[in-house]
C-alpha cells in the first residue's frame, strides 16, 4: 500500500499528460471534419495539448517536491542527481 501512495504523483502526472494533449488534439480532429480544414486544427489542437501538458507536469512535479521539502537548488542539480535520506 505504501508503494501505491508513492506513485500516486506518477499515475496523476499519466493522466494530466495523457488528458490535456489527446482532448486538444481531439477537438481538432473534430474541428477540421467539420470545417474541411485538415491539418490546420490537428496542429494547433497538438501545439496546445503539448503546452498544456508541459504545464501541467511541471505544476504537480514542483507541487511534489514542495511536499517533500527537498528542493534542489541549480548548484545541486548541475552536479548530478540530489540524494536523499534513506529510509
Amino acid at each position: 500500500m505504501k508503494d501505491l501512495l508513492e506513485s500516486t504523483p506518477l499515475l496523476q502526472m499519466g493522466w494530466i499528460v495523457a488528458f490535456s494533449t489527446l482532448l486538444p488534439l481531439g477537438i481538432g480532429v473534430l474541428l477540421d471534419r467539420r470545417f474541411d480544414t485538415a491539418p490546420l486544427f490537428i496542429l494547433i489542437g497538438a501545439v496546445v495539448g503539448i503546452i498544456l501538458s508541459t504545464v501541467g507536469a511541471v505544476r504537480l512535479a514542483s507541487r511534489t517536491i514542495d511536499a517533500l521539502g527537498e528542493r534542489p537548488t541549480r548548484r545541486d542539480t548541475e552536479n548530478g542527481p540530489v540524494r536523499g535520506k534513506e529510509d
